[in-house]
């Protein structure tokens, strides 16, 4: 295991090196583990025996010290944004919401103590920098070889509820499953209403980190199963569908096939998180619209109906303007095209009749449907979307 840093990172991690103990920790250390390789975009140093002031005048050496997180122990460094530099603390819970928490900062805190606030085992690891060393207090190395999210302290681990959400976007990401333990106390955290107590911000940035893994439906199983989801989406599982268009069942199914499809090919698209929320909520509308047609489930207007949840709950979450403008479209006009078939998949019924609510797929044909609905928008005043736009929906 090896970090490179280059000349101005590795001469201010020496300086610190001379008068105190230096360890990497946190996602760096877990992701080198993990993949032998990490991108240095978040990197976090824990400086032990040094107090605050004598790191602060190190620091200054080499630019303009950041001090709004003094207090809670930790300092940055305007020529290395990327990088936070911290000393060992304790933390504990005072009040409900995330971020009601006291902080002890202690320059020669006993490190296994240190590790113990963090979330998960394969967080919890440090590098020694001046050795080239890997402490590992809670066999972090060895759930990563299991493929496993565990907590590292009960207590700790409970005083935050944000971790549930965090362990779900983890699962997706990494593709872990979860330890039993960590499971049974993420579900007493629900189950004693601690989450209600994040914020709709705190929320929605979990829910991007999970939306733009690989796999996003192995978190929101999992958070299914703990009855955390969003709220809109906890009714997509009783909407039943009919089986003959959608034999995957009931609407939640549907939605967690379509995410894990979407992240397939997200990358290819001009603003991947707005078409990942898309996929999440596209049919956020269908119980709102149901109905028993002829003995069958009909959703006419779902995709306005969806709109609409969906333009009062994203502003909530910090989620506005030219994104919120492009997911609302997506939402609304997502089976603009279910009408579409290639020639050869048109058929006829056995009177010899083509149903005349199909529309051939054909250049022409393509071009008047994105005119017509661009002048629509353009005439509500609302987003009016591109070509582009068009040719994500059509993935």
């Amino acid at each position: 295991m090896k970090f490179e840093f280059n000349h101005l990172e590795k001469s201010v991690l020496d300086s610190l090196s001379k008068k105190g103990r230096v360890y990497l920790v946190g996602g760096i250390v877990r992701d080198m583990v993990m993949y032998q390789k990490v991108d240095y975009h978040d990197v976090d140093v824990e400086i032990y025996d040094l107090e605050i002031d004598e790191i602060i005048d190190i620091l200054s050496q080499y630019g303009k010290v950041n001090e709004v997180g003094k207090s809670f122990g930790i300092l940055k460094l305007d020529c290395l944004p990327n990088f936070d530099f911290a000393l060992p603390r304790i933390e504990r819970k005072k009040g409900q919401t995330h971020r009601e928490f006291e902080v002890e900062v202690h320059k020669d805190l006993d490190m296994k103590t240190a590790c113990c606030r963090r979330d998960f085992t394969i967080n919890a690891m440090m590098y020694d920098y001046q050795n080239g060393k890997l402490i590992d207090y809670y066999q972090g190395r060895e759930d990563i070889k299991n493929k496993c999210l565990k907590m590292v302290d009960e207590k700790t681990f409970y005083e935050d509820p944000l971790r549930v959400l965090r362990l779900a976007q983890f699962m997706s990401r990494f593709e872990f499953q979860v330890d039993l333990k960590t499971k049974e106390i993420c579900q007493k955290m629900v189950n004693e209403g601690v989450l209600q107590y994040l914020s709709l911000e705190r929320i929605q940035q979990e829910y991007n980190k999970l939306l733009m893994s690989s796999h996003p439906s192995t978190g929101l199983k999992f958070l299914l199963e703990l009855n955390a989801l969003i709220r809109p989406l906890e009714t997509l599982v009783t909407c039943p569908q009919r089986l003959d268009f959608h034999p995957e069942g009931n609407v939640m199914n549907h939605t967690l096939l379509v995410v894990d499809l979407a992240a397939l090919c997200k990358d290819k698209t001009s603003w991947p998180l707005a078409f990942m929320w898309s996929a999440l909520l596209h049919d956020i509308g269908k119980p709102v619209v149901a109905f028993q047609k002829n003995g069958k489930t009909v959703f006419y207007n779902h995709g306005k109906e969806s709109r609409k949840i969906a333009e009062k709950r994203l502003p909530e979450s910090g989620i506005e303007g030219s994104e919120l403008k492009k997911i609302l479209f997506y939402i609304e006009h997502h089976d603009d095209f279910i009408s579409f078939k290639l020639k050869e998949n048109i058929k006829e019924d056995k009177n010899g009749k083509v149903n005349p609510f199909i529309i051939p797929v054909t250049k022409e044909n393509v071009e008047k449907k994105i005119h017509f609905v661009q002048k629509k928008c353009k005439e509500k005043g609302i987003y009016i979307p591109t070509v582009e736009d068009y040719k994500i929906l059509m993935r």
